[in-house]
């Protein structure tokens, strides 16, 4: 029976990946995200990444050290794409004590934020 079900599978389960971008993975990115002008392009970056980790199992620890070498900016500088993300109720930082790592909630959105600037 297992030899049925081995040649079942090798006839219709095949996708054949040549990008090797594609095969290398991807992270689904929201227009919503994409698209709101008052994240900054690096904000929208942290998001990206921030959806990159949780994919993996739906969770996963990703330190603020690895992420930024990841991203090619400092510590400081992705923190300050974090806190924007959080004003913008993209994001919710969440943390029991500082003897803890953060907990990065990915927050539901209906719309972008209101846009302060020209258009």
């Amino acid at each position: 029976m297992e030899h049925i079900a081995n040649t079942v599978r090798d006839r219709f389960d095949k996708v054949i990946i040549q990008n090797e971008i594609l095969r290398s993975g991807f992270a689904a990115f929201p227009y919503l995200v994409m698209e709101d002008r008052n994240l900054s392009i690096g904000a929208r970056m942290s998001y990206a990444f921030l959806l990159k980790y949780a994919w993996q199992d739906g969770s996963c620890f990703a330190g603020q050290k690895r992420m930024a070498e990841e991203m090619g900016v400092s510590e400081r500088q992705l923190q300050r794409y974090l806190y924007e993300l959080r004003d913008l109720k993209y994001i919710k930082i969440q943390r029991k004590d500082k003897r803890y790592n953060n907990t990065y909630i990915v927050l539901d959105r209906k719309k972008p934020s209101k846009f302060k600037g020209k258009k």
